[in-house]
């Protein structure tokens, strides 16, 4: 019997975390370069009228030129309406001895964050998430995938 009270714990605290995935996607950059004038554009629906937490993640190789990364991102809606803009850094190497942050090994690595809470999103509508690089190279080597997660609250 206390074994099945314990499955049962386990199973409700498992399912109250489970956020439900609304869109994953991933552009892969041609020869690891992602150039200052391309915007990367993902096209998302929702289902439901939700809350979301909105990630994006990173993928880079140690032939990347700087410790930080700068990106900039905005959030449409399906009227072309603002509904979020921001500019982001994410700390690609350690300032001090220059290791990698991120998972990975060898030369690939890969950064994940959680940039932004959107309360709520609408129900069947459309929207566009716009990410650029914000730094100053108009050729920033080392950026191999930008990957999106939009998942509910």
């Amino acid at each position: 019997m206390k074994n099945i009270i314990v499955i049962i714990f386990i199973s409700l605290v498992s399912l109250s975390c489970y956020k439900e995935n609304i869109y994953t996607n991933y552009y892969s950059f041609k020869d690891q370069i992602w150039y200052s004038d391309s915007s990367i554009v993902f096209n998302f629906n929702s289902n439901e009228s939700t809350n979301i937490n909105l990630n994006l993640g990173i993928s880079y190789t140690n032939d990347y030129p700087y410790q930080n990364f700068y990106t900039s991102y905005s959030l449409l809606d399906s009227s072309k309406n603002i509904i979020k803009s921001e500019m982001l850094e994410f700390q690609l190497f350690e300032k001090k001895y220059g290791y990698p942050i991120g998972s990975g090994i060898f030369k690939n690595f890969f950064l994940d964050s959680l940039i932004a809470n959107i309360d709520p999103i609408n129900k069947n509508s459309e929207y566009i998430l716009l990410v650029k690089h914000s730094m100053r190279d108009k050729e920033l080597i080392g950026i191999s995938r930008l990957a999106v997660d939009v998942t509910s609250k």
